[in-house]
């Protein structure tokens, strides 16, 4: 891992632009304060700061691999179409502890199946995942997880013995809706896992790496009656997607959210932020949480945000969405893209996520399948006038409508429809997400003048 300061400089179309990775742990916490205080000074010379984080499942060698890769189209994008201010950018990637879990919906067949002794193999191959559950479950439910995955029950009563414990799981920070969380029992915990193996396997990729969107063509598992060992392997990994949630919350509120004051109280430079799947949750959470930067920040774009399409929403539950506080932290309207080949956040999140309230809802014909589902998956739901739908996300040199005006007022969310270039859920390092970013880098720069 590499602590050089800054980790990188890029060659870019106008000149040097220094590359910085901040590291975080899972409570949130900066642990990397030295590269902090050397991007302060290099932003006090900038014009915009960029931020982009990751989301699941990210090592370092995959989320720089990643920053690398976007801030690649960025620089192809700027030599194309050179912008008509001055640009003299930093860039910040981010890197949180986000888990290289493989998930559900990430395997083959075998996570619903396949021979497994239930005792030590179990346990070894989930290894990493006890160890994220193991945070929030405590010290005395860690231990009965253990022993129910190496202990001598068998079949059906270990699978309902490991949903009795996961159901005990807290949601250790507020959903981004703001609606309470009634939780799940163990019975409906386990209908979950078996809901949601039916739906999680995707069929063959057509040629470009596109997966079928139709229900139709969409494989099921071979699944063998739902062996009980695959729906406790499936079970646990389902409970990650929900912990890792949490922390990009936790890191967002508290260790980005500093970063994001410091910027803004002691540098001159424009900030935008980006956020991929879990990604979105850490910059939205950093700009909304507690008293928010000194000033606002000035773009924040969401590639494929693994949060609820109801986050911005006027009214949840009698209640506003947890992120609509971002309309007065953000100048430009929030940019947020989906995609129907997205196959977590159209088939997965909402059933992994949904809460017993939830269950028994019937799927509509086409609006989003449940209360619960994400943003990346079906679009902002809920925000009215305020919100742009454009159903076709634009190619590099056409327009974005930021900073036009709704009926009463600014549009506040911009939700992209990206079903044509974002071919699934990691494919979001292109021409088209940077030319998004670089139209609110234009947008803030003429409001500026």
């Amino acid at each position: 891992m590499s602590t050089n300061i800054p980790w990188a400089v890029r060659t870019g179309p106008r000149g040097p632009v220094p590359v910085y990775v901040l590291q975080l742990d899972r409570r949130g916490t900066l642990t990397s304060p030295e590269s902090l205080a050397a991007l302060v000074t290099d932003a006090r010379d900038a014009t915009d700061v960029v931020v982009i984080s990751h989301g699941w499942n990210n090592d370092w060698q995959a989320a720089t691999s990643r920053y690398t890769d976007f801030f690649d189209h960025v620089d192809a994008v700027l030599a194309a179409r050179p912008p008509d201010r001055p640009f003299r950018p930093v860039y910040v990637g981010l890197f949180w502890p986000s888990a290289a879990l493989v998930l559900p919906w990430e395997r083959g067949p075998d996570i619903a199946g396949g021979a497994d002794d239930g005792g030590d193999g179990l346990a070894g191959e989930l290894a990493a995942e006890l160890d994220v559950l193991g945070d929030d479950l405590g010290p005395e439910l860690d231990a009965e997880l253990r022993a129910a995955l190496t202990g001598p029950v068998d079949g059906a009563d270990r699978t309902d013995l490991v949903a009795e414990i996961l159901a005990h799981l807290p949601a250790t920070d507020p959903d981004e809706t703001g609606a309470p969380d009634p939780g799940l029992d163990g019975p409906a915990l386990r209908a979950v896992w078996t809901d949601t193996l039916a739906r999680a396997e995707p069929a063959p990729a057509r040629p470009g790496g596109i997966i079928p969107d139709d229900d139709g063509a969409t494989a099921r598992p071979q699944v063998a009656g739902f062996d009980p060992l695959g729906l406790i392997r499936s079970g646990i990994r389902l409970a990650t997607v929900r912990q890792m949630k949490d922390r990009a919350g936790r890191v967002g509120a508290t260790g980005v959210a500093a970063v994001l004051r410091r910027l803004a109280d002691e540098t001159p430079a424009r900030l935008h932020l980006v956020g991929h799947s879990y990604g979105g949750r850490v910059v939205l959470s950093a700009v909304c949480a507690g008293p928010g930067p000194s000033r606002p920040v000035d773009s924040v774009l969401l590639l494929q945000p693994a949060l609820s399409a109801w986050a911005f929403a006027a009214d949840v539950d009698g209640r506003p969405g947890g992120y609509r506080p971002a309309f007065d932290r953000v100048r430009g309207p929030v940019v947020t893209t989906w995609s129907a080949h997205d196959l977590p956040l159209t088939r997965v999140f909402h059933l992994a996520l949904r809460r017993r309230a939830d269950l028994g809802e019937a799927e509509i014909a086409g609006r989003p399948p449940s209360r619960f589902a994400a943003l990346g998956g079906f679009g902002p739901q809920g925000v009215g006038a305020e919100a742009l739908a454009i159903d076709r996300m634009p190619d590099v040199g056409q327009h974005y409508p930021i900073g036009e005006h709704a009926v009463d007022g600014r549009y506040e969310v911009i939700g992209v429809d990206g079903t044509w270039c974002i071919p699934g859920h990691g494919a979001v390092q292109s021409n088209q997400t940077a030319w998004a970013l670089l139209s609110q880098v234009r947008a803030a720069a003429h409001v500026d003048g």
